[in-house]
């Protein structure tokens, strides 16, 4: 098969270009043996034995039935050139056929097949190696055409004459179409035979393709090579000129521009290397936000698992560039300081773990997954909302106050309190989800009076809840625990709908006497049956003495959870319950004393032949209801049929029903027929979800119903997820009471997820708690920072988590905090503060270290405070990074960003203004009984914050460092000394051009001299000169790059000077002036020289604005 066969025959402008004819082809030349396929150039080719040469317009394309050497071309023999012969090329005259030696090249087999589909053999002809004159071309008459054309559209009308006429195939173009067609193919223009056949191939396959020749052929001739700059860099050799000073400028000026190059080059390589290091941008999730934000489509509509992952290098992103990733390897990155690129998006240009802050009160949530499930955003805009956060963030606080104190909290009813507060369109399923998760936890409602054995720690059910193993012991009792825990719940939460019951209706009650709980459901019963829906109307309850529904009277104690008193019921009646079912007081004792609501195994055999002959053989409508649901519940009876009939049942009953008949044993030992525990529970409410709680389906109940039926099954990440959307405080707030305890799945992968809901390897739900969290401060962080450091310090609760996760979870928590130390620049009050007397101020953090994972003090400056003023330090903000580098003792630090920002300050020029830092926000100090809002209302107080880093000058900062410093010899021993002494050369200058702004030229001259960086005293000495050139190289950087301005500033302090000097003619010391301005003419001077000596290494322009300063003062 050919790389162009096609497996179906079918019409085409270059179809068939290569078949060859069979040995007994038709004299017809219409007739082709391809039946079935239209061509307008079928067999068009095909030419007798006799013939040594054609000239047709697509001669040769089709081989000839002479035989031939064995030979190949680039079309596989397709129009092979026989020797000693003329063929003519696609668009062009005839033209010699070069003979070549038998062989075989690379596209050309011994028996191959053509690249239009038709089968081509190699045949032989004598006279290989020889050379003959080219026989005389015969022309194609373009009647034949015409004729040919004619008989096809006859042909095409007479179709209905035959069946074989109508298989011909028929023409469809003229020969002026087929003329049209081939100039839009385009020419050939090869030399040789080979090349001619290759560039046909090539011309036929673009054609095919869509490709039009002409026009790409004068796109790509109109491409221009754009010179880069090393060509522009490129040195030209000097011609000689006899002028030097001419040849010096000319030899000046080149190395300048070369110079200037290879600083371009320099810096393109530089900025090339930090995009790659540094920046990491998905181009194509980038286009989804901007088209989600123009509205160009839904929000959410265009997410994928693609855009939320990086793109792989080289591919193209949505943009028209690559996407740049890093060169370095994965070991290599892993080496890399945290300082610059994190896991968990350090960088400016990454993800963030908290998230932008809000404005407003109103958020879209940041996770891909919660838009697709809900379809809307998590609102927060009403003033009630804004109160729950706020009631929340102080019961958050309070958690965390106890953790320092290693005491237990009452979390699950502290919140269960805030939500029961009013306002808002909170459902109240959520306070039934808070009841069932502190049943399950067993929480304690006072803690002062209960056991230290009774109290939950915090983290106690960690192990047992991520144990993956399905039927190990841990996960066996956590499953129990659950169990019991929901079924509780729903108990105690019926039994209160009878006392509410009860008391609406006193009347039809009827309580009286002692309020037992006997009598409670005696009462219950008689309300029910008054409002007619205790039973249906045709079916009998058996009663006692005609008055008391005895077996109603059993079930309903059985659904209030009071086992013990069912079976004293029982008891109490045992001579009745005899006469109607003998074994049925053995059957509800057993199962009142068993702990785990178990009969022993005859029990059980007994009590389920006695509900199937009952349910079998009992006549309709003759059976308690109530009695068989007895049955059901205390036997486990009929467990592939889960539903009580005859009894009105809402869906917390049928609930009830599946955790009461729910058991967790040992599924190797247990008849196969007794299983059902909570994985088939967990089935049940999944496929509740699927049914009637998807995107855009509220349910029955609301959503409230669908998360609480979540909780109660212990799919407790699941519940989460679903919640999030609807009301997101009530979420997170559900989510840290989870993971406080242990009973909440984090991702393993925290800085790599873009979903909340996510999946490990075994395919269990785990939830990206650290991001949630997160996301969840930037509504208060603005205004409440504290709280915003104690709901990020609740991530490093799942410190605890076994091997790389815990430390991965310890990093995002630090992570988080760093982010929020950069965007609030609050480091007095976040990081500490240290007054001019040396004490040190724990901040906000500081006074929770223990509750981020680190011991000791050390180990807080080392991953918050100096990796925060490394970020600060690359971000440009001056003084943010030195009280950050100061407060991590980090001093020599602290004196070389001074010495960088005093550097930038001097070298802007005179008339320009300098540069101002960003002062650092001051220390505010919250008095007690204030508010957050009147706190922020305050006015700092001067003495409230670390007065030393709270300015905008450099040289003031600079100073105020120094004489700390100078006053503490501990910290002049951290301090390198040629920082120490670069620092003092600044400040000198710093002094000089203060100076020479004020015009006080006498000054400047002798600061000047102080410094000892310019050969004042040279007195025309050269050497003296040189030697004060030579030494600059030896020079600080930051001194070295305002040297240039420092001799201009000189030369206008002596200009400045001498002219002062003439202003003050007369008098009897005019000689004395004299003297003095020929010396400062004669300072002039060294300094042009000393110029002279040092222009290549001075900032540019500044050796012009010497020489023009210099020619004013008369130095040359």
């Amino acid at each position: 098969m050919s790389l162009f066969s096609q497996p179906a025959p079918k019409s085409s402008i270059f179809g068939n270009l290569g078949n060859q004819p069979s040995a007994t082809s038709s004299s017809n030349p219409l007739q082709s043996q391809n039946t079935g396929t239209t061509n307008p150039f079928a067999n068009l080719q095909t030419q007798p034995p006799s013939q040594p040469g054609s000239t047709s317009l697509f001669s040769n394309l089709s081989t000839s039935q002479t035989s031939q050497p064995a030979q190949s071309s680039l079309f596989r023999n397709q129009g092979t050139s026989q020797p000693q012969q003329q063929t003519s090329t696609l668009f062009g005259a005839p033209k010699p056929a070069t003979s070549q030696p038998a062989g075989s090249s690379l596209f050309a087999p011994q028996a191959t097949t053509g690249p239009f589909g038709a089968s081509q053999q190699p045949q032989d002809q004598p006279g290989q190696n020889g050379q003959q004159p080219p026989a005389p071309a015969r022309l194609s008459q373009p009647a034949y055409f015409d004729s040919l054309l004619e008989k096809g559209k006859k042909r095409a009308r007479d179709a209905d004459g035959g069946s074989s006429l109508a298989e011909l195939p028929g023409l469809q173009l003229g020969l002026s179409d087929i003329a049209r067609r081939v100039r839009e193919i385009g020419g050939i223009g090869t030399e040789t035979p080979a090349g001619r056949a290759a560039d046909s191939k090539a011309h036929y396959l673009l054609a095919a393709s869509g490709v039009n020749l002409g026009t790409t052929r004068l796109d790509l001739d109109a491409l221009k090579v754009e010179p880069g700059a090393a060509t522009a860099a490129t040195s030209v050799p000097l011609e000689w000129d006899p002028d030097t000073n001419r040849y010096m400028d000319q030899l000046q000026q080149q190395s300048t521009l070369k110079m200037i190059a290879e600083g371009i080059e320099r810096a393109h390589r530089n900025f090339d290397a930090y995009l790659d290091e540094n920046i990491d941008i998905n181009w194509e999730a980038q286009r989804k936000k901007i088209y989600e934000h123009f509205g160009l489509v839904s929000n959410g509509s265009e997410r994928s698992d693609a855009a939320a992952q990086p793109l792989s290098p080289g591919l193209k992103g949505s943009f028209g560039r690559s996407t740049r990733r890093g060169r370095t390897t994965n070991s290599d990155q892993s080496k890399q300081s945290t300082l610059g690129r994190s896991i968990f998006g350090q960088s400016s240009l990454q993800k963030s773990v908290i998230g932008t802050p809000n404005t407003a009160y109103k958020t879209v949530s940041l996770f891909a997954d919660v838009e697709d499930r809900s379809g809307q955003g998590a609102v927060s805009d009403d003033r009630f909302s804004r109160e729950k956060q706020t009631k929340f963030a102080e019961k958050v606080q309070a958690l965390n106050r106890e953790r320092l104190q290693e005491k237990p909290y009452r979390i699950l009813h502290e919140f269960k309190a805030v939500q029961l507060q009013p306002g808002g369109e909170s459902p109240s399923q959520l306070i039934d989800a808070y009841k069932a998760l502190i049943d399950i936890v067993r929480e304690p409602s006072d803690l002062e009076n209960a056991s230290q054995a009774d109290v939950p720690k915090q983290r106690q059910f960690l192990t047992d809840y991520l144990d993956e193993t399905p039927n190990s012991v841990k996960q066996v009792e956590i499953r129990k625990r659950i169990l019991d825990g929901s079924r509780r719940s729903l108990e105690q939460q019926f039994f209160e709908g009878v006392e509410s019951l009860i008391n609406r209706n006193a009347r039809e009650a009827n309580l009286g006497g002692v309020p037992t709980a006997i009598n409670k459901i005696r009462a219950y019963i008689r309300v029910r049956d008054v409002r007619k829906d205790l039973k249906p109307d045709e079916l009998e309850l058996q009663k006692i003495d005609d008055v008391e529904p005895m077996w109603a009277v059993v079930y309903f104690l059985l659904r209030c959870g009071l086992v013990q008193d069912a079976a004293d019921y029982v008891k109490e009646h045992a001579t009745t319950f005899r006469a109607i079912e003998r074994n049925f007081m053995t059957y509800i004792i057993s199962y009142a004393k068993d702990k785990d609501r178990r009969l022993p195994r005859d029990l059980q055999d007994r009590i389920n032949t006695e509900y199937q002959q009952k349910a079998r053989m009992a006549p309709e409508n003759s059976l308690d209801p109530f009695k068989m649901a007895c049955y059901k519940i205390i036997g486990r009876c009929e467990l592939t049929k889960r539903t009580i009939e005859g009894i009105n049942q809402s869906s917390n009953d049928w609930l009830w029903l599946q955790f009461c008949l729910a058991r967790e044993v040992n599924r190797v030992e247990e008849v196969a027929g007794d299983v059902f525990g909570l994985d088939e529970i967990r089935e049940s409410v999944s496929e509740i979800g699927q049914r009637h709680y998807q995107k855009g389906q509220e349910g029955l109940g609301g959503y409230g119903t669908y998360f609480h039926l979540l909780i109660l099954a212990g799919m407790f990440e699941q519940a989460i997820s679903f919640l999030f959307p609807y009301t997101y405080v009530a979420a997170v707030h559900f989510a840290i009471a989870l993971d406080y305890y242990g009973l909440l799945r984090v991702s393993d992968q925290p800085g790599a997820e873009t979903d909340l809901l996510t999946y490990n390897t075994k395919e269990l739900p785990q939830i990206s708690f650290g991001r949630m969290l997160g996301y969840y401060t930037r509504d208060f962080r603005t205004s409440n920072l504290d709280a915003a450091v104690d709901y990020l310090v609740l991530i490093c609760l799942n410190i605890d988590f076994p091997g790389a996760a815990g430390k991965a979870q310890a990093s995002l928590c630090h992570e988080a905090l760093r982010e929020l130390v950069l965007e609030s620049r609050e480091f007095a009050h976040l990081l500490g503060d240290i007054h001019k007397d040396g004490t040190r101020l724990k901040g906000t953090i500081e006074q929770r270290v223990k509750l981020i994972g680190l011991s000791d003090q050390d180990m807080f400056l080392k991953t918050v405070t100096i990796q925060a003023a490394s970020v600060a330090d690359d971000n440009g903000r001056t003084t943010d990074a030195v009280l950050l580098y100061h407060l991590a003792e980090d001093y020599d630090n602290v004196i070389a960003i001074v010495n960088r920002a005093l550097s930038d300050s001097l070298a802007v020029s005179l008339s320009e203004p300098e540069p101002q830092l960003s002062p650092l926000k001051p220390r505010q100090q919250q008095q007690q009984g204030q508010t957050g809002q009147q706190q922020q209302l305050q006015e700092p107080s001067p003495n409230s914050s670390f007065s030393l880093t709270a300015v905008s000058d450099p040289s003031t900062l600079a100073r105020n460092m120094i004489s700390l410093y100078d006053s503490n010899p501990l910290y002049l021993a951290r301090i390198r000394p040629q920082n120490r002494q670069t620092c003092g050369i600044l400040l000198r200058l710093s002094t000089i051009k203060t100076h020479i702004l004020s015009q006080n030229w006498a000054a400047a001259l002798d600061t000047i001299a102080a410094t000892n960086l310019l050969p004042l005293s040279a007195r025309g000495s050269i050497p003296a000169i040189r030697a004060h050139a030579a030494t600059t190289n030896q020079l600080p950087q930051e001194v070295k790059r305002n040297l240039g301005n420092l001799v201009l500033w000189c030369i206008m302090a002596v200009g400045g000077q001498r002219e002062v000097l003439q202003a003050q003619k007369g008098g009897f010391e005019d000689q004395g002036r004299e003297g003095v301005r020929e010396e400062l003419k004669g300072v002039g001077r060294d300094l042009m020289c000393f110029a002279g000596l040092v222009r290549y290494r001075l900032e540019r322009g500044v050796w012009e604005a010497v020489v023009r300063a210099g020619g004013d003062v008369g130095g040359y």
